[in-house]
């Protein structure tokens, strides 16, 4: 009867070592777009009150969170 055992907890260890490697397989592949894709984390920005004839700058982040190099080609100032 001990020799059953010790196959049952082997086959279940398998199994669930198995299905944990399958998880994190499907979740890689999953989890990143095929081609460039293109995340701006912040979407907007409030300058506030503004001085005429002040200049004033922000730095948007643009980051490819694909698998591909990204281009941008164009940009229209909202």
């Amino acid at each position: 009867m001990r020799v059953n055992e010790e196959l049952f907890m082997k086959r279940v260890f398998t199994q669930i070592l198995l299905c944990i490697l399958l998880s994190f397989c499907s979740f890689s592949v999953a989890g990143t777009p095929s081609g460039p894709s293109m995340v701006i984390p912040e979407k907007s920005f409030n300058f506030q009150e503004v001085e005429e004839g002040k200049v004033v700058e922000h730095v948007f982040r643009v980051l490819n969170r694909g698998n591909e190099p990204l281009e941008i080609k164009d940009v229209n100032p909202g």
